[in-house]
């Protein structure tokens, strides 16, 4: 079972699939770097991040989300990322080590 999937930044960002790549390879939790985020995911009017979230919550899978400059995005996606790192499923980090120590420790 692996600690975590990666998606890459040339994959299309597609909840059903990154779910899908979770389930096969056995992984627990996601890692999401900012180059492999789309803008459509930053723009919680679209759903994206939303979706993402809810596939993954219904499997029980963490997503670590890698964010250096949380104030490049718009303000609704800034409190989304608050809120998120607020809880235990999903969070979002300044640095990729600090991402990767978080989904590999047993929270």
């Amino acid at each position: 079972m692996s600690a975590y999937f990666e998606v890459e930044p040339t994959t299309p960002l597609d909840p059903a699939a990154i779910l899908s790549s979770c389930v096969e390879s056995g992984a627990a939790a996601v890692l999401l770097d900012e180059p492999a985020l789309t803008p459509e995911f930053f723009d919680l009017s679209t759903g994206l991040a939303g979706e993402l979230l809810h596939k993954l919550g219904l499997y029980r899978i963490r997503l670590a989300g890698v964010v250096p400059a949380p104030s490049a995005h718009p303000t609704r996606f800034q409190e989304f990322l608050r809120e998120s790192n607020t809880g235990k499923a999903f969070r979002f980090f300044a640095t990729r080590p600090e991402a990767v120590a978080w989904l590999e420790s047993a929270v």
